[in-house]
C-alpha cells in the first residue's frame, strides 16, 4: 500500500512538472513571437462595466497606441496620454504596471513569470486557455485569462478580473506584424483630437 501511495504521489508530481513546463513553453513562445516582431497591430474590442470600445491597437516593444471612435491612448514606454470624448480632454499620466496590464495583455505576458503564476486551464483544437494568477494579493488585477492561438501564439482574448470581481475583456483579431512604425506614433498628436482640447498633466 505504501508503495502504491508513493507511485501515485510520483505520478501527480510528474504531471504537475509537465504542466508547468507546458504552460511556460506556451508563454515563452507568445513572448518570443512578440519580441521578435518589429511591431504588431490588430483590431480590438474592449468591454468593461465603464467602457465598450472597438478600434485598432499598434504595439512596438513597450510602446503602444490605441485608436477608436471615442477614445485614444498613446504610451511611449514612460508617459501615457489618454483622450476621451466623455471628458473632452487629454490626461497625461505615468500609469502603473497594473493599469498597463489591464489595457494591453502583452504587458502581462512580459512579466508573467515574476508577477503571475501561470496555469494551463484547458485547450481546444485551436486554442490554449492560460490563467495568470497574481502573486501579490494587494494589486488591482487578481488574474488574467488568456486565449492563445495554437498555430500563431498570438493572444486572441484576455479577460482581466479585478480584486472587486469586475472584469475587462479585450479581444484581438486581424494581426499585422513587422510594419515600419516610427516612434512618433506612440506620442500624443494633437491632430487626432479636436482643436483646443485641454491637456491636463496628472503626473
Amino acid at each position: 500500500m505504501k508503495k502504491l501511495s508513493l507511485i501515485l504521489l510520483l505520478l501527480v508530481a510528474s504531471f504537475s512538472v509537465c504542466e508547468a513546463q507546458t504552460v511556460n513553453t506556451i508563454m515563452n513562445r507568445v513572448l518570443n513571437k512578440f519580441n521578435n516582431s518589429k511591431s504588431m497591430s490588430a483590431e480590438f474590442s474592449i468591454a468593461s462595466p465603464n467602457m465598450n470600445v472597438t478600434g485598432e491597437i499598434v504595439m512596438s516593444g513597450k510602446m503602444f497606441r490605441i485608436v477608436s471612435k471615442d477614445y485614444i491612448c498613446w504610451y511611449n514606454g514612460e508617459v501615457q496620454w489618454v483622450y476621451s470624448t466623455a471628458t473632452d480632454e487629454v490626461n497625461v499620466l505615468e500609469p502603473s504596471k497594473e493599469e498597463l496590464e489591464s489595457n494591453n495583455p502583452y504587458f502581462a505576458v512580459m512579466r508573467y513569470n515574476s508577477k503571475f503564476k501561470p496555469s494551463l486551464k484547458s485547450q481546444t483544437d485551436t486554442d490554449y486557455i492560460v490563467v495568470l494568477t497574481s502573486r501579490n494579493m494587494y494589486v488591482d488585477v487578481s488574474n488574467i485569462q488568456l486565449t492563445i492561438d495554437k498555430s500563431t501564439y498570438k493572444i486572441k482574448k484576455a479577460v482581466a478580473t479585478m480584486i472587486d470581481d469586475s472584469t475587462q475583456t479585450i479581444e484581438l483579431a486581424n494581426y499585422k506584424v513587422d510594419e515600419n512604425i516610427p516612434a512618433s506614433v506612440f506620442v500624443f498628436d494633437n491632430k487626432l483630437v479636436p482643436q483646443g482640447t485641454p491637456v491636463i498633466d496628472l503626473r
